[in-house]
C-alpha cells in the first residue's frame, strides 16, 4: 500500500481565521446549489455480492459512472475492469483483514455524512456565487487502501475517509505515516483538504513562467480560492499548520521575505532551490526547524491576499486569468508584517 498522496477577542479571531478577507464575506443565501447527497462508494463496495461480481460491477458503474473505473485502475491500482483477475482482486480487497477493519472503523467514525454534506454545501454555494458557469463535482466517500486522501476526477470529488480517522489512529502508526502528516489526519481537516485539492484540479497552474515567484503566487491563488469557499475556516486548517507553525509565519513574515530577497530567490528557476521552500516535510530546513514546510506557499498566500485587497475590482476569475506573477507582485504593494 502506498501512503496517501496527496489542511477570544475580535483581533485574535481575525488572526486565526484570516486577516484582510472581508471582501470574501459575501451573501450566498440566494445562491442556488443543486441537492447535495454524498454517495458512499465504500459501503457499496464492501457490500458487493461477491458471488456475482459481474452484476455488482454493472450496478456500481451505473451509479458512479466513469469514476468507478478510475477507482479500480488508479486509486486501488487493481488493474482494470476488463482485467482477467479483476473479480479475484475485488474479493481479496473486500476480504482483506486490514481493509475490512479500515472499513469498519470508518463506518463507526462516519455513520452518516450529514455534517460533511452541510460543510460541502456551503463551500459549493460560495463556488457557485463566484463561478456561476462552472459545474460542481459529485461528492463521494471511499476506502482508497490508504493510497489517497482526496481524488478529483471524472466530475467526482472523492474523499478517502480511512485517512481521516483521527491523528492517533493505530493504522497510521502501523503504516509508518510521519507525525507531521498524521497530525492532520482528522475530521476537521477533511473539508479544507478536499476544497484545496479541488481547486488545484479545477484551476491548474497557468503561470507564464516557472520561477519561484510564479510558483508561490500560483499556490497563493489556490489558497485564496480556498479562503473564498471556506471564509469561516481557520487558516491553520486550510494550509495544514499547527498553532506553533502559524505563529512562526506571522512572527517571521518580514524576515522570510527578506531572506528570499537577499538570496535572490524570487526569480530563480532552480527547482532544487524552489523545492526547499515549497515541499512537504516536518519543517523548512533551509530556514530553521521551527519554520513550517511550504513556507513559500504561505508567503504567496499573503501576497495574493494583499493583491486582492488592494485591487477591489479584481474578481476571482480575473485573479485566475492573470498569468504574470510580477504583475500581481507589483499591484499587490506587498508589505510583509514586521
Amino acid at each position: 500500500m502506498r501512503i496517501f498522496k496527496s489542511y477570544i477577542s475580535i483581533v485574535l479571531f481575525l488572526t486565526i481565521v484570516g486577516c484582510g478577507n472581508e471582501r470574501l464575506n459575501v451573501d450566498v443565501s440566494e445562491t442556488i446549489v443543486p441537492e447535495l447527497k454524498i454517495k458512499r462508494l465504500e459501503q457499496d463496495v464492501f457490500k458487493m455480492d461477491t458471488t456475482d461480481v459481474a452484476r455488482s460491477t454493472k450496478e456500481l458503474q451505473a451509479k458512479y459512472g466513469r469514476f468507478y473505473s478510475t477507482f479500480i485502475s488508479v486509486i486501488l491500482n487493481n488493474g482494470g475492469l476488463r482485467d482477467s483477475s479483476y473479480a479475484f482482486r475485488m474479493k481479496s480487497f473486500i476480504r482483506d483483514f486490514y481493509m475490512k477493519k479500515a472499513y469498519d472503523d470508518s463506518q463507526k467514525k462516519y455513520p452518516n455524512t450529514d455534517v460533511i454534506e452541510e460543510r460541502l454545501k456551503e463551500a459549493y454555494a460560495y463556488f457557485n456565487y463566484h463561478f456561476p458557469d462552472k459545474s460542481l463535482p459529485q461528492p463521494i466517500t471511499m476506502i482508497s487502501g490508504f493510497n489517497y486522501s482526496v481524488v478529483v476526477a471524472d466530475s467526482t470529488l472523492a474523499i478517502g475517509i480511512e485517512t481521516y480517522l483521527g491523528s492517533d489512529n493505530e493504522f497510521y502508526t502501523g503504516l509508518g505515516v510521519p507525525r507531521y502528516k498524521s497530525m492532520f489526519m482528522n475530521e476537521e481537516n477533511m473539508i479544507p483538504d478536499a476544497i484545496r485539492q479541488w481547486m488545484l484540479i479545477e484551476f491548474p497552474n497557468n503561470m507564464n513562467k516557472t520561477d519561484f515567484l510564479s510558483e508561490i503566487v500560483y499556490m497563493g491563488k489556490i489558497m485564496y480560492l480556498t479562503d473564498a469557499l471556506l471564509p469561516d475556516v481557520p487558516d491553520s486548517l486550510k494550509i495544514q499548520y499547527s498553532k506553533a507553525q502559524m505563529d512562526y509565519c506571522t512572527q517571521n513574515e518580514f524576515n522570510v521575505w527578506s531572506y528570499f530577497a537577499a538570496k535572490k530567490m524570487l526569480y530563480t528557476t532552480d527547482q532544487a532551490e524552489i523545492i526547499k521552500f515549497t515541499s512537504e516535510g516536518p519543517f523548512t530546513s533551509a530556514l530553521s526547524k521551527e519554520a513550517p514546510p511550504r513556507i513559500g506557499h504561505w508567503i504567496g498566500w499573503q501576497l495574493v491576499r494583499q493583491y486582492m485587497n488592494n485591487n477591489p475590482k479584481t474578481s476571482l476569475q480575473n485573479l485566475i486569468n492573470e498569468v504574470d506573477a510580477q504583475t500581481i507582485l507589483t499591484k499587490s504593494k506587498y508589505k510583509p508584517r514586521k
